[in-house]
């Protein structure tokens, strides 16, 4: 494989929180003000079953082109809230709800490892961002912790999710890069690992300690492509890219 000329990085579950806490308080929030009579961490179990079937359904990796239409974060959230208000018989105001969810993605916390790990790389190579997110949230995210990155393409943008190799072509587009020469960072085995190395990337799969809702689930008995390396905490990027090059 040639030396890595780009990194880019996922982002929600990489180099941000994403937990089922961080959702939960959400939904709490979200019930409380809307005075639904449930607790949040009801409503986030019945709302989080539809929510991933939408993530289930989303992409035919058989055939990505005939997908169903795409649709944003925001149109699935309040999509998933309206059948959960519905099949609860709450009298919820789903647009609302979709829209506090993207309000509190615009604050989510950095893990501890990921300023160390991006100020080391700053000025060494160039780094991009390919997020399975809506525009609003991942800009909102990045500015919340005063990074940048170049290019930076969410899946609103792509009008493709992970593992779709469209949304990874749209990173190469953008960046101006052969995939081979861009080394992918993410925490989901399925729409990171799997599907950056569909795409002709070299691949790192970072294993964080946590319970992230986010990932897309992988169809059933499917085989997924080793990453080419494994990391636990993202400040071991340095070694490894001392060692590819």
């Amino acid at each position: 494989m040639p030396r890595p000329c780009l990194v880019a990085f996922d982002f929600f579950g990489t180099l941000v929180s994403n937990e089922v806490d961080d959702w939960v308080t959400t939904l709490t929030s979200i019930a409380e003000t809307q005075q639904l009579g449930i607790e949040g961490y009801e409503l986030h179990s019945h709302w989080s079953r539809r929510e991933q079937n939408f993530r289930k359904t989303r992409t035919n990796m058989a055939d990505p082109a005939n997908s169903a239409p795409f649709r944003t974060y925001w149109e699935a959230w309040r999509d998933a809230f309206a059948e959960t208000f519905q099949a609860l018989s709450l009298a919820g105001d789903a647009e609302a709800a979709a829209t506090r969810c993207v309000d509190d993605h615009c604050q989510r916390l950095a893990f501890a490892d990921t300023n160390d790990a991006l100020d080391a790389l700053r000025g060494r190579i160039p780094m991009a961002v390919m997020s399975n997110a809506d525009n609003r949230f991942l800009i909102g995210s990045m500015e919340y912790n005063g990074w940048s990155f170049d290019p930076v393409i969410s899946s609103e943008s792509a009008k493709a999710y992970k593992p779709d190799h469209r949304a990874f072509d749209a990173l190469c587009d953008a960046a101006g890069v052969a995939p081979e020469e861009v080394l992918y960072v993410g925490d989901s085995a399925y729409d990171d690992a799997h599907g950056a190395k569909l795409a002709g990337m070299q691949t790192v799969l970072i294993r964080r300690d946590q319970n992230t809702p986010g990932r897309t689930p992988p169809p059933d008995a499917a085989k997924l492509l080793t990453p080419d390396h494994e990391i636990n905490v993202l400040t071991e990027l340095q070694a490894l890219l001392d060692m590819l090059n």
